[in-house]
């Protein structure tokens, strides 16, 4: 079958439903298309691994490996994934860190970072190699750290010779985690008239991000600053770590809100994890690592509320964190009253005026949750399901055979294949192609999810 093999699951709102992560950068569609060879994981199981293609919602294309072989990838369904961080992810795990960094080494040294001619030569290389051959040979080295497939080895000898030269003594490891396309975090505060509303939290691997404020009923007395106070235009990069970023709100402005906008034109830093939008099991689907993309644009908001009032002035988030298995909620009351929160399930908590309060909810593995947060002003709901392990708990891995290879032909395309740049397999101008593919892999896609369900596992394609 096709086996490529959340918490991330969008932004969060003001009000109303939510996912729990940050929702730091893009989001991408998945399209029917597979450049793939076939690998033997351990024990004669052999499965089809290599590129996915992903669309972003400006309409480029980027390229994903599997980081999470025996989760589900919904092919025929049109999954959305978010870009996460590691760290709501299982590279976020305890003890994954040198594994992560590993990965990261090959992303960099591999197809279709580089191109297939220079991966042929570094791996010494001397007989036909394809992108086929790159793309699983790349897929069995990573599943070797994220899953810990030690012994996943491509039929192909070429292919086999790749995983041995990414997955050796070269490997070095890349420890540190690639800046996000655009993250603004939180998507919402509230405040008193008087005083700086924030920070907004900016990370960018943008060379420049474009600011503005819209929406702002005060009629432009509301001025956007940094922590020093200094009035903030459009940032140049490299883009500090963790940029903060506040609305001024003069005294006895009227209450009001108004919108921070940011927008950045970039290339996805490839190692960058992606991570389904699904609130259900059914809907879950494997996680994907970032390994070539096209240049997007990405805008993110964040809300500004303020007011003249006295009472406590409530706002919450919520984070996937994968090394204490659950959800954390963050609740900060900015006001000047304390009040009482109710985080359901099972958590009541005061939040004194002025302090912040974060609230681990446990949850289990491959678990959806519900989790929904009260207070005075205050009601948020964040859903999702947690995947912080690369074993599912829904059943044990089964023979999957080789259904589904249609898509790892014919798919080459002719963008760049040099650099940071997307070399195609069935994006960019390739869209006949992802046409005519889509029928058959909707097919395979949708057997390989049937056959597996009735061995009892949660619906698995492979890649």
């Amino acid at each position: 079958m096709l086996a490529s093999g959340m918490a991330v699951a969008g932004g969060l709102f003001a009000a109303g439903t939510a996912s729990a992560d940050n929702g730091a950068g893009i989001t991408a569609t998945l399209q029917p298309t597979l450049l793939s060879g076939s690998v033997d994981t351990g024990g004669g199981h052999v499965i089809q691994g290599g590129l996915f293609t992903l669309k972003t919602d400006d309409g480029k294309y980027i390229q994903t490996y599997c980081i999470d072989i025996d989760h589900g990838v919904k092919i025929k369904d049109s999954v959305k994934y978010q870009e996460s961080d590691w760290a709501s992810s299982s590279l976020g795990a305890p003890g994954k860190a040198e594994a992560a960094g590993k990965i990261r080494w090959i992303l960099e040294h591999s197809y279709p970072k580089l191109s297939l001619d220079a991966v042929k030569t570094a791996a010494g290389i001397s007989g036909d190699f394809s992108k086929e051959d790159a793309a699983a040979g790349t897929q069995a080295a990573i599943w070797r750290y994220s899953d810990n497939k030690t012994a996943a080895t491509p039929i192909d000898p070429e292919a086999k010779q790749l995983t041995e030269y990414l997955a050796g003594s070269k490997n070095t490891g890349i420890p540190a985690e690639p800046k996000p396309s655009l993250d603004l975090d939180p998507a919402s505060v509230t405040g008193k008239s008087g005083s700086k509303l924030g920070p907004f939290t900016l990370n960018s691997g943008a060379d420049e991000v474009k600011l503005s404020v819209t929406g702002d009923s005060s009629g432009g007395k509301v001025k956007l600053i940094d922590k020093d106070g200094k009035a903030v235009g459009d940032l140049k990069g490299p883009i500090a770590k963790d940029t903060q970023l506040f609305l001024d709100v003069p005294a006895g402005t009227a209450a009001g809100s108004a919108t921070v906008n940011a927008s950045a034109t970039t290339t996805v830093p490839t190692g960058r994890v992606f991570l389904s939008v699904g609130y259900t099991p059914e809907k879950h689907s494997q996680t994907m690592i970032l390994a070539g993309s096209d240049e997007v644009t990405t805008a993110k908001s964040a809300k500004a509320t303020w007011t003249q009032a006295k009472g406590p002035l409530l706002q919450a988030s919520a984070k996937v964190d994968c090394t204490d298995n659950g959800v954390q909620v963050t609740i900060t009351n900015t006001g000047d009253q304390d009040a009482t929160v109710t985080v359901t399930p099972g958590k009541v908590t005061t939040v004194a005026a002025g302090k912040t309060v974060t609230v681990l909810v446990p949850v289990a593995e491959d678990a959806a949750y519900d989790i929904k947060v009260t207070g005075p002003g205050l009601s948020q709901e964040f859903k999702g399901v947690l995947d912080c392990k690369t074993s599912s708990t829904t059943g044990t891995t089964g023979t999957t055979g080789t259904t589904g290879t249609t898509g790892s032909t014919g798919t080459t395309g002719s963008g760049s294949t040099t650099g940071g740049g997307l070399a195609f397999t069935g994006g960019g101008g390739e869209t006949p192609i992802i046409a005519g593919l889509a029928g058959a892999l909707l097919l395979a896609g949708g057997a390989a999810v049937f056959a597996l369900r009735r061995r009892g596992r949660h619906g698995r394609t492979s890649a």
